[in-house]
C-alpha cells in the first residue's frame, strides 16, 4: 500500500512538474513574440496570447503539443537570430558611446559622460575626453544601488581613482531607446542593447543619490596597484569591444553583475563561487564582505552604514568638488562608526 502510495505521488508530482515546464516555455514564447515580432503592438499582443491560449491548449494531447512545440522551435530560432541594432535614437544620457583607443598605459576615451541633472527629467547634456595613465590608478570602488522598495535587486558598478586628482566611473547598463522606459520582463527579450557608460563620478553616482533618491553604499575594494589597473584595462577593452560589435542587454545573463564578475574571473581574483547574492545583485556586497573584497575592518553591518551616501548626496553640491567631497565625508563616517561601535 505504502508503496502503491508513494508510485502515484511521485506519477502526480512528476505531472505538476511536467505542467510548470510546458507552461513556462509557452509563457517564454509568448513574451519573446510580444516583445520582439516585426508587427504593430496590438497584433504583437493577438499573437502572444494566441500563442499561450494554444500551447495550453495543446498539453497532453500529442499531435497539439507536437504543433505548440513547433511554433516554439520557430520563435526560439527567430530569437536566437535577432542581431542588435545600434543604429537607433537612444536616451540622451546613453546616446553617445564611449569610444576607447588604449596606447601603451594611457587610455584615451572619448565621450566621458558629465551631465548636469536639474531634475529626473531636466538636464544639461555634457561629454568630455580624458586620458586616463593606468599607473597612476590608487583606489576602486564599489557601488551598490538598491532600487526602491527591492533591496534584493540593484545596479552596482565600479569607480577608480587617479593619483593626479581623477575619478571615473564605469556604470554597465541597459542601453535604452529615446522615451522607452526600462522594463524588467522586458529587459530579458532583446529590448536593451549593452553599454559601458564611462562618466563623472558627479554624473553616474550624483545623480542617483541626489536626484533619483535611491540608496547609494560606496564600497572602497581592496586589491595590489596590478589588479587595479589590470581591472581598469579589461574594462576598457570591453567597452572599445562593444564599438563595432554591440550586444543585447539582459537582465539574467548580460547584466551589470554578470560583466563585473566576468572582469573578476579573467584577472585571477580570488574564484567567485556560485552565490545567490550575486544573482540578487542588493545582496553582493555581503559576498564581496565575505570574500575579503572590501578595504575595511568595520562589521559588515557597520560597513553598511557607514559607506552609505546618499543622505549627504541630498545637500551636496555636484560641482568640480564632489569626488574629493565624497572621499573627505567617507572618512568622517568610517571615524564616527567606529568610534559609535567602540562605546
Amino acid at each position: 500500500m505504502n508503496l502503491r502510495f508513494l508510485g502515484k505521488s511521485l506519477v502526480s508530482l512528476g505531472r505538476a512538474l511536467g505542467l510548470m515546464a510546458w507552461t513556462l516555455l509557452g509563457l517564454w514564447t509568448a513574451l519573446a513574440v510580444f516583445f520582439t515580432a516585426p508587427v504593430p503592438s496590438w497584433a504583437a499582443t493577438t499573437l502572444a496570447l494566441a500563442v499561450m491560449g494554444w500551447h495550453l491548449y495543446a498539453w497532453r494531447h500529442l499531435f497539439r503539443s507536437l504543433a505548440a512545440l513547433a511554433v516554439c522551435a520557430v520563435v526560439i530560432v527567430w530569437f536566437c537570430s535577432m542581431t542588435p541594432d545600434a543604429n537607433q535614437v537612444w536616451a540622451p544620457e546613453q546616446a553617445r558611446m564611449p569610444i576607447v583607443k588604449i596606447e601603451g598605459d594611457k587610455v584615451h576615451v572619448a565621450n566621458v559622460r558629465d551631465f548636469r541633472w536639474h531634475s529626473r527629467t531636466e538636464f544639461t547634456e555634457g561629454f568630455y575626453d580624458r586620458v586616463y595613465d593606468m599607473n597612476a590608478i590608487n583606489s576602486v570602488y564599489y557601488v551598490v544601488v538598491p532600487l526602491a522598495q527591492l533591496d534584493g535587486v540593484a545596479h552596482v558598478f565600479l569607480c577608480f581613482g587617479f593619483t593626479d586628482g581623477q575619478h571615473v566611473a564605469i556604470s554597465v547598463e541597459g542601453r535604452r531607446v529615446k522615451d522607452r522606459p526600462y522594463r524588467v520582463i522586458a529587459s530579458m527579450f532583446h529590448q536593451y542593447q549593452l553599454i559601458y557608460v564611462i562618466g563623472d563620478e558627479r554624473d553616474v553616482v550624483g545623480v542617483r543619490g541626489s536626484v533619483w533618491g535611491q540608496p547609494v553604499r560606496f564600497y572602497p575594494a581592496t586589491s595590489t596597484p596590478e589588479r587595479k589597473r589590470a581591472l581598469f584595462l579589461d574594462m576598457m577593452q570591453r567597452a572599445h569591444s562593444l564599438e563595432e560589435h554591440p550586444e543585447y542587454y539582459n537582465l539574467i545573463t548580460n547584466n551589470c553583475m554578470n560583466n563585473i564578475t566576468d572582469h573578476i574571473r579573467a584577472l585571477g581574483y580570488r574564484p567567485l563561487p556560485p552565490d545567490w547574492r550575486l544573482l540578487l545583485t542588493g545582496f553582493s556586497d555581503r559576498a564581496a564582505f565575505d570574500l575579503g573584497y572590501f578595504d575595511t575592518d568595520l562589521s559588515f553591518e557597520n560597513a553598511r552604514i557607514a559607506f552609505r551616501i546618499d543622505e549627504w548626496m541630498r545637500t551636496a553640491p555636484l560641482d568640480e568638488q564632489f569626488s574629493a567631497r565624497l572621499r573627505e565625508n567617507l572618512a568622517r563616517q568610517v571615524a564616527e562608526v567606529r568610534a559609535q561601535a567602540a562605546k
